[in-house]
């Protein structure tokens, strides 16, 4: 089974998660990994290790982290070896709810053309129109 793995520096994973089950409702493939949020989570490979000796080995996983060299990212990187895993890296709304309504039939094409999709439809600067047209009843 396809599964997804939010993992951030503080509770980001957990906000986008709640976020996700506002549009999309719970869902259990679904899980999070919040490190430096408390004592118990200042030590983000000891975190890693936990949730891969906790996961189904028949699972594959896709993990986005909240940023491109950042401890978390990184100390997943040292795991690209697992078949298992794919990471991406830059968490954001949009992406996470691409993801996962394709999560059970995305391929490793389809999801890098995915991530490519939501980089440059991602982010954009919002402004007003050069010329407004004034409605003339106000």
């Amino acid at each position: 089974m396809r599964k997804l793995l939010l993992a951030s520096h503080g509770p980001l994973a957990r906000a986008m998660r709640e976020t996700l089950q506002l549009f999309c409702g719970e869902d259990p493939r679904v899980k999070v990994l919040c490190a430096y949020v408390d004592e118990d989570t200042m030590d983000v490979n000891e975190l890693i290790d936990f949730w891969e000796r906790s996961r189904d080995p028949a699972d594959q996983w896709i993990v986005i982290t909240d940023i491109y060299g950042g401890s978390v990212n990184n100390a997943f990187m040292e795991r690209l070896g697992d078949d298992s895993l794919r990471l991406i890296a830059g968490m954001s709304l949009p992406l996470v709810l691409e993801v996962f309504s394709k999560l059970s039939t995305l391929d490793d094409a389809e999801l890098a053309a995915l991530v490519s999709s939501v980089r440059q439809k991602g982010t954009c600067l919002c402004s007003l129109p050069n010329s407004v047209e004034e409605d003339e009843d106000f």
